[in-house]
């Protein structure tokens, strides 16, 4: 049997940085955008995308070793079915995200955060994440374009799992540009539903809200989750909130949750759970991913988030699995 040489292995990972980059700068370029409608040849994606042929070459031949493109029988690049998914709309923008200097500069001071346990992102900018993002919208478009496309599927298989039937109004805590709502209420006609976020992400919100046609059952709130949230809801729904949190914030937030939806109301928790062993596992790096943008923030272990429900005076009904490792979590408020 073949084994790597530790030494190959280990440039390989260390090459992690720079297939990354890669990937990020296809999708600033609009590679993708480029090549969806018909396959080009160098010289006409260069042309298509204003990039110097000779420097192209060489990013695409990167793509080709990764399988994001193809060279067809006629030396045209296509896309290939992974490809296909860096194109506006799929995961474009977070690809633009993961490689923007606001969020790759942080990043190599992790060795830092991991002395301290303070957020790289914060030291960097001089602010905390959410806060900076009030202070620059451009930044923050992107920062809410990438995690709505993040979510997108997780947000499908929460409308599709979660009987909503009995529910009536639905509250989206901090749920950007309300990916949630758009797939629950599409899918679940009687709703009605609430987004409360700050002011940068719910002007995107408010169009997604008419293009879907559900603006009239659903209405953005602006505010600070962490001082108030709306009312009269009976379900609120905390998607990858918990995980930018101390255990004191998180627990706060929950028990507030529950007093907004009374004894009978429901609270759902989607979050990546931490499974033991020694494996590569994405809920792993999304913990490193909140260690550098907020510091305290951290993905949980399943007991760790059962205690963090019981603490706030929760009973966890449900665990559901959804993809790429998250899970949603179905509480209510104990007796």
């Amino acid at each position: 049997m073949n084994q790597t040489d530790p030494a190959e292995k280990l440039l390989q990972l260390l090459g992690g940085k720079w297939l990354a980059a890669a990937v990020s700068a296809a999708a600033s370029l609009g590679i993708a955008d480029a090549l969806i409608k018909s396959p080009l040849t160098l010289e006409g994606l260069a042309e298509k995308i204003s990039a110097e042929p000779d420097a192209l070459r060489r990013l695409m031949r990167v793509l080709l070793g990764e399988d994001l493109i193809i060279l067809n029988s006629e030396s045209r690049f296509e896309l290939t079915e992974m490809g296909d998914l860096l194109v506006s709309g799929e995961l474009r923008e977070l690809a633009i995200f993961v490689g923007s200097p606001f969020s790759w500069d942080p990043w190599s001071a992790l060795a830092d955060s991991v002395r301290t346990g303070e957020s790289a992102f914060a030291k960097h900018h001089g602010n905390a994440l959410f806060d900076y993002l009030d202070q620059h919208s451009d930044h923050a478009a992107l920062y809410h374009q990438a995690i709505d496309e993040f979510s997108k599927r997780e947000a499908e298989a929460v409308a599709k799992l979660y009987d909503f039937s009995t529910a009536r109004r639905v509250a989206d805590i901090g749920g950007g540009q309300g990916r949630l709502l758009v797939e629950v209420l599409s899918r679940w006609k009687h709703l009605t539903g609430v987004l409360f976020e700050r002011p940068t992400a719910t002007e995107r919100a408010a169009v997604s809200f008419e293009k879907a046609g559900i603006a009239d059952r659903c209405e953005v709130q602006i505010g600070d989750f962490l001082k108030e949230l709306p009312d009269k809801v009976d379900v609120c729904v905390l998607m990858h909130i918990i995980h930018s949190w101390d255990d004191a914030t998180a627990i706060d937030l929950l028990r507030r949750c529950a007093s907004v939806v009374g004894a009978e109301g429901t609270i759902l928790i989607i979050e990546g759970l931490l499974v033991p062993g020694a494996r590569r596992d994405l809920t792993n790096l999304l913990d490193l991913e909140m260690l550098v943008l907020c510091g305290p923030g951290h993905e949980r272990r399943k007991p760790e988030m059962r205690r963090l429900i019981a603490a706030a005076d929760l009973r966890l009904e449900s665990a559901v699995p959804l993809i790429g490792g998250a899970r949603l979590l179905v509480t209510r408020p104990k007796a």
